[in-house]
């Protein structure tokens, strides 16, 4: 069933098709394109058990649960475009047209189901139980999650665009790493483990964060100021190229580091590093001199009254 040779890969310019099933312990769903011929080919399919709560629903509630759990698990391929669902209940074919209102007698359940499906773009067919074998199959041999259902912590569509993002400019392990060899930041984090010396207040380097003292925490070998990193001086550059791309300015600069990091004299830093960049110079706010306005003519005598006062000489 994984196969390469039954399997394909998705494409946004074929028909879209979505079979789901339920049983009474099991949901199933199979995401296929229909192709020129007529046939189904499957792109993934998509199974789990039931929870006791869900084996108490009637059998529509049921059928209607695995439509919309299966639109979730592929919402990815699904919301933008067009695509067919199919399921072999009959009525639900009704309840979930999406060109026909809900029925005032529908159950409030649902009544929920179809007004998720009405934010995409389907339509919804009948096949009978006989020609549903895949989505049918699927639910009737449902993926168990030791005997009760639980949302899986890991989801392989999840971990895959997971794995697309750029990694960060500074991770914990560099910020830890570099704090144990910074001279100042390594003497801090050890005062905030075992304790203050009170001669610090009159070392510059150290004063600053003498006056923090209350507030400062370790937090995985990183030295922390609420909820905002110490950042040592060798990673320093690395962090304000991060803050200052997209030249927001010296002001949103230093509003979106406050979020985040902290050091000493980090104003002045970011304040001189936006002055040096000719791009935050050339965007920097000009505003317009507002336009010079004529007193309007009054209509009637003692309407406005001007005063003015000249110091005498």
């Amino acid at each position: 069933m994984t196969s390469q040779q039954v399997l394909m890969h998705y494409d946004p310019k074929l028909p879209v098709v979505l079979p789901c099933d339920a049983s009474p312990f099991g949901l199933g769903a199979v995401l296929s394109h229909r192709l020129e011929s007529g046939d189904e080919k499957p792109i993934a399919y998509a199974s789990r058990s039931l929870s006791t709560a869900e084996k108490n629903y009637s059998q529509i509630d049921k059928e209607a649960l695995g439509i919309v759990w299966g639109v979730k698990k592929f919402y990815a391929y699904l919301y933008g475009r067009k695509f067919t669902l199919i399921t072999d209940h009959q009525p639900l074919v009704s309840i979930f047209h999406p060109q026909k209102g809900i029925p005032a007698t529908t159950a409030a359940r649902l009544q929920r189901y179809a007004l998720y499906l009405s934010g995409f773009q389907y339509t919804i067919e009948f096949k009978g139980t006989k020609r549903h074998g895949n989505a049918d199959g699927l639910s009737r041999l449902p993926l168990q999650q030791g005997g009760e259902f639980q949302e899986s912590d890991v989801d392989v569509a999840h971990v895959f665009m997971m794995s697309q993002f750029e990694n960060l400019p500074v991770s914990v392990q560099e910020v830890r790493q570099a704090t144990r060899r910074d001279p100042t930041l390594s003497q801090i984090l050890n005062m905030v483990m075992n304790g203050w010396n009170r001669d610090v207040k009159a070392v510059p380097d150290l004063a600053a964060y003498f006056s923090r003292k209350s507030e400062l925490t370790v937090h995985e070998g990183c030295v922390m100021w609420g909820i905002r990193v110490v950042i040592p001086e060798k990673l320093k550059p690395k962090v304000m190229d991060q803050i200052h791309e997209g030249h927001l300015g010296a002001g949103k600069m230093k509003s979106l580091a406050r979020s985040y990091v902290w050091w000493p004299e980090i104003d002045t830093d970011l304040e001189n590093q936006a002055k040096k960049c000719h791009g935050c110079v050339l965007h920097k706010n000009n505003p317009n001199a507002a336009p010079v306005h004529p007193w309007e003519w009054p209509q009637r005598p003692w309407q406005r009254v001007h005063a003015d006062f000249r110091r005498a000489i």
